[in-house]
């Protein structure tokens, strides 16, 4: 069973960096700043991280 939750929070994990890579870039492409881009996608990936750690505790909570 602990290999499912790892792997459950590396999925996690994944989808947080693809999120705030992804918005990293349109960010960058749209102001050609990367520190605004940066800032912008390490805002995001907290978030989604953050959501998603969320949900799993509470799906677990059962």
């Amino acid at each position: 069973m602990n290999e499912r939750r790892i792997m459950t929070a590396a999925l996690a994990v994944a989808l947080a960096v693809i999120c705030g890579l992804g918005v990293a870039f349109w960010r960058l492409a749209r102001t050609r700043s990367v520190d605004q881009a940066l800032t912008t996608g390490g805002g995001v990936f907290m978030a989604v991280a953050m959501l998603a750690f969320v949900v799993l505790t509470y799906l677990r909570s059962d």
